[in-house]
């Protein structure tokens, strides 16, 4: 073995001991900052752009690439994109775990393979009398680096920011930098989060530039004061320790409103020999607090000057605020505040957590249009440049160190590296870095110390860094509380300033509002977003209004986390979770489990949140010509929103009225009485719709979907009548096996023996392509499927398919018919039981045909034996030729509705296509269902088409049948047919969060017990006044 070589196997030895060895963190790595940039220039800072700032130097792009093993071996003939993930370059492939390690536990050895990636990438350096900082944003797991060939330092902590001095390293022209990243270390025991499982290079990475008298960090503490109406702003300055040599300098602050006005200058002078560092305070009278309501942001200019000489400018943006806990509530400037918020992975279909600026602001922006106030930065912090658009556009943020060590749990050992000394310098310099880095972003109001690692003195000694550190902030960690449940004892927590729990039923929660306890109650993650769901919402919401200490939650969460890919044979689009990468272990669909579906596109489960913590409580008094408003904004006067008042009878507005601007406090409320002009609409009218609609300033129209706020008032129950001319009379002919009836260019056949209407013919032409049959099962959600033991909740779908409801046969016991002058009643009675079982529903249908070509049916059914307690659904099928593409509804939408989870449904007019009626979850699923239904019609082209009617039914239209949505587990499994799948529906069973959380609420079970409907329907080739 040559020289070389021997030491690259001896650095390669060494490398492999480091990272499995807890106790190095680092090497040469420089101390934590807060993240700024600094100017030579006013105007420069002013703008603002780090490409502008002193010496920087992007390093993203293009870089020489090499994945393997043999250090002695690299070949980079590759190139890989930076900032990115290797597995989304091509390179390996992604694992998917929730809870489980993908590797033995034995912490901190890791035993299986690991792949070592090698990135090499050349710059050039002009001045090197300067100082150059390397700047890394994230890299995952564990790295080091080698500029000329030269070890200059390593690195864990995989979303945490790393810098290293490579002043010494530089040669004037080109340089040479090198990155070797492993992707398993001792470090991957405490990186258990619930995600996939990548490598690389994936936030940015840069270089910049410092004289020897630069600033080196700045930390500004802007706090309240006199009833929160002034600022107290204290502003730290760090820098090298002085060289005899340099002269004295002067640091001047300055301060400016957002229209660039200076509300505050202060300047120290320091001479030769003085200390290094300090501190310049100031209060300013009459401040603009921030808030995420109101989020005002200051300009902060932090000048050196050497001697008359400017020698940099630092721009911050300076939010003033207070946190405190009071009485046991939780405030922000001394107003109790409700958390309406969502946990945040970063994730992109096509780029893992490696988000462009572009995604992030997309992100935040979409948050505040869905009435979004808070985030968490789950289970580690976020890019740095996500909270600075939390700072400028206002949320909330609990910033959480990056710490998990949940399978450890799996063995009963969760709390073991919580409690270990070994461990202990891995929790501080998380919980450090995190906080020196962030501390200046007035958006986060809390520092949560990992998640789901069990508890034990680290924690509590974490907790103690941070107060020390930064003392202005909360502290939050949910296991500390899971830890006291465990034991028995509800009592005050003592590293988190908070009790947080995940999951609570809303009979829990309850109970913990009634406790007189000294910390708020905040749940840091509920209604968990798998599939179709979650339900109930709305009940949370009226707790944390309820109860004082309940101060609002997380919604777990905000994205799927599914990965873009291509069918190889039908080029159809679909995504990927667990156990698609050929893992050996692995979750399956857990990680798809958000708001948004992985393109970004929102699900219904986002718009029924934004409706449920909407901040406007509006109820309806018609009978008293009035309207009940409450403000649920925690900053803001109501009148910053422009009321607009709607009444449409049938399709047509009747009236649209811009209404006085409401002046209301946050939390009060208020009565007021219709306009006159409404009253006058109203006046006489059986039925028609009011609809009150709030809209922020810069709403672009009076459109629901850019409605902030919006409640309805119905009158009567609206059915849209049809009014047709009678077609003739009937000719009934039957055999022992079937009853036809015709009536003029319409026939329909009756099946005697199945009981069913098997045929409708429409000149000749059959409508049906499967008769029209009872149904009472569903394609089982997520949250049907998923029971959770922890929470509390078991599997339904489990009872249903022990139940075998899904396989139900009837028996007909009774077939007669009577042809009266008018109309044509049939009459059926049926059983419908499961194979081998004894218990069944006892089913009587009644059909009355009329000369008008309507078809009512009624459906009652009585259980009897001894069945499940809840059905998935109980209504009727049929399947429609699949011209039938255009859906015209007068009901709940535009979205899909289900009983615990339709206030954001709107009732209204809607017209879309069959495509367009199915929600495309990434795993198929039940979905589609529509809510308090009065008409719908199913259309050709032509305009001819089925109309069903009736007091108010769900219903759904679809291209699969209910076994293709429950077979697939992709989009591209699913099989369009060659008809249109129709559900009539009485009920259909709520959503619950089962999956991961409570199941269904009591009141949103659909119980097996006597039900009985009714319905009507008519085929014709145009109907008057219908839409079309």
């Amino acid at each position: 073995m040559s020289n070389e070589a021997r030491k690259t196997h001896q650095e390669e030895a060494m490398f492999k001991e480091k990272i499995f060895n807890p106790a190095i963190l680092h090497e040469n790595r420089l101390s934590p900052r807060t993240s700024f940039f600094s100017y030579e220039t006013v105007a420069a800072a002013m703008q603002g752009d780090p490409q502008a700032s002193f010496g920087y130097q992007s390093l993203n792009g293009l870089w020489d690439f090499y994945l393997g093993e043999a250090e002695n071996q690299i070949v980079y003939e590759q190139k890989i994109e930076v900032p990115a993930h290797w597995q989304f370059q091509g390179h390996g492939k992604p694992i998917y775990t929730n809870v489980q390690y993908p590797f033995p536990i034995d912490p901190p050895f890791v035993a299986m393979e690991n792949p070592t990636a090698f990135y090499r990438k050349a710059f050039f350096v002009e001045d090197i009398d300067l100082a150059y900082v390397l700047h890394f944003e994230g890299v995952e797991t564990v790295f080091e680096v080698h500029v000329n060939e030269q070890y200059v330092g390593y690195s864990t902590g995989s979303r945490l920011v790393s810098e290293f001095d490579i002043t010494t390293y530089l040669q004037k022209g080109k340089n040479v930098l090198s990155v070797k990243v492993k992707q398993w270390s001792a470090m991957s025991y405490v990186e258990d989060q619930d995600m996939w499982w990548l490598g690389g290079i994936f936030r940015e990475v840069y270089l910049f530039s410092r004289k020897p008298q630069s600033i080196q960090n700045v930390t500004i503490q802007a706090d309240l004061c006199n009833q929160y109406k002034d600022g107290i702003l204290e502003v730290s300055l760090f820098f090298q320790p002085a060289t005899p040599e340099q002269s004295e300098r002067t640091i001047e602050i300055e301060l400016l409103n957002q229209e660039n006005v200076t509300v505050l200058k202060k300047a120290e002078r320091r001479h030769r020999g003085a200390k290094a560092d300090w501190t310049i305070s100031a209060t300013i009278e009459e401040i603009i607090p921030w808030n995420a309501e109101e989020p005002y942001l200051y300009h902060l200019l932090v000048k050196q000057y050497q001697g008359e000489e400017l020698l940099e400018v630092i721009p911050f943006q300076v939010g003033f605020r207070q946190i405190s806990i009071v009485d046991g509530i939780f405030r922000i400037n001394g107003k109790r505040v409700v958390l309406k918020g969502v946990n945040r992975h970063e994730w992109h279909c096509e780029s893992g957590r490696s988000l462009t600026v572009e995604t992030m602001e997309q992100d935040v922006q979409m948050m505040k249009a869905f009435n979004i106030n808070a985030v968490r930065c789950s289970h580690y912090p976020a890019d740095t440049k996500f909270y600075h658009l939390c700072d400028r556009y206002g949320l909330y943020v609990i910033d959480e160190a990056d710490i998990e060590t949940h399978g450890m749990d799996i063995t009963q050992r969760i709390n073991e590296l919580s409690s270990s000394e070994e461990w202990l310098p891995t929790y501080l310099d998380r919980a450090k870095r995190m906080v020196e880095k962030n501390r200046n972003h007035p958006s986060i109001i809390f520092w949560s110390l990992g998640n789901e690692s069990g508890y034990g003195e680290n924690h509590l000694k974490m907790a103690q860094l941070i107060k020390e550190l930064d003392p202005s902030r909360l502290i939050h960690y949910e296991g500390e509380a899971r830890h006291l449940k465990a034991l028995g004892e509800w009592q005050a927590c003592q590293a988190s300033d908070v009790i947080s729990t995940m999951y609570t039923s809303v009979g829990e929660m309850a109970e913990q509002g009634e406790r007189s306890l000294t910390q708020p109650h905040i749940l840091c993650e509920y209604g968990h977003a798998m599939g179709n769901g979650p339900g109930g919402l709305s009940d949370y919401l009226e707790l944390f209004y309820r109860y004082p200490r309940l101060q609002g939650g997380f919604i777990w969460e905000w994205i799927d986390h599914g990965i873009k890919s291509i069918d190889r044979v039908s080029g159809e689009m679909y995504y990927k979770y667990g156990g698609d990468f050929a893992e050996e272990i692995h979750d399956g669909n857990f990680v798809i489990d958000g708001l948004l579906f992985p393109d970004r596109t929102p699900s219904p489960a986002l718009f029924e949140y934004k409706k449920v913590i909407q901040p406007v409580k509006i109820t309806f008094q018609l009978s008293e010509q009035t309207y009940h408003i409450t403000n649920r904004f925690d900053f803001r006067n109501l009148a910053s929103l422009q009321p607009v008042l709607q009444i449409k009878e049938d399709d047509q507005v009747i009236l649209l009225q811009e209404l006085p601007r409401i002046d209301l406090l946050p939390q009060e409320e208020t009565t007021i009485s219709l306009p006159e002009e409404a009253t006058l609409s109203l006046a006489g009218r059986a039925q028609a719709v009011v609809t009150l609609f709030f809209f922020e300033e810069s709403a672009p129209d009076f459109s629901l979907e850019h409605a902030v706020a919006w409640e309805q008032a119905i009158i009567d129950q609206p059915v849209k009548s049809v009014q047709i001319s009678k077609a003739g009379a009937f000719n009934c002919s039957e055999t022992a096996d079937v009853l036809r009836i015709t009536l003029a260019e319409q026939t329909y056949i009756f099946h005697k023996k199945t009981g069913t209407l098997r045929q409708w013919l429409i000149e000749g032409q059959a409508l049906l392509t499967e008769p029209l049959e009872m149904n009472f099962w569903r394609a089982p959600t997520d949250n049907d499927l998923l029971g959770s033991e922890e929470f509390g909740s078991a599997s339904i779908a489990k009872e249903w398919e022990a139940f075998r409801i899904r396989h139900l046969k009837e028996r007909v016991l009774d077939f007669t018919y009577e042809q009266r002058p008018d109309e044509i009643k049939v009459e059926i009675r049926c059983n419908s039981m499961p194979i081998s079982l004894d218990w069944g529903i006892e089913l009587f249908f009644t059909y009355r045909l009329s000369l008008a070509g309507d078809i009512r049916v009624a459906v009652q059914g009585t259980p009897f034996g001894n069945g499940p307690k809840t059905l998935p659904r109980i209504g009727v099928q049929l399947m429609i030729d699949k011209e039938h593409q255009n859906v015209q509804w007068l009901g709940l939408g535009p979205h899909e509705t289900y009983p615990d989870s339709c206030q954001s449904g709107f009732f209204d007019w809607w017209e879309r296509i069959v495509p367009e009626m199915h929600t495309p979850y990434v795993r198929p699923q039940e979905n589609g269902n529509r809510m308090k239904t009065k008409f719908f019609r199913l259309s050709k082209p032509s305009g001819a088409g089925l109309t069903i009617s009736g007091k108010s039914l769900n219903f759904s239209v679809n291209h699969y049948t209910q076994n293709n949505l429950e077979q697939a587990t992709h989009t591209n499994q699913l099989e369009t047919s060659d008809a249109v799948a129709v559900n009539i529906d009485y009920g259909v069973q709520g959503l619950g969060s089962a999956s991961c959380g409570p199941g269904i609420l009591p009141k949103y079970l659909l119980q097996n017990q006597a039900f009985a409907f009714d319905f009507q329907m008519n085929y014709q080739k145009e109907v008057e006044g219908a839409k079309q």
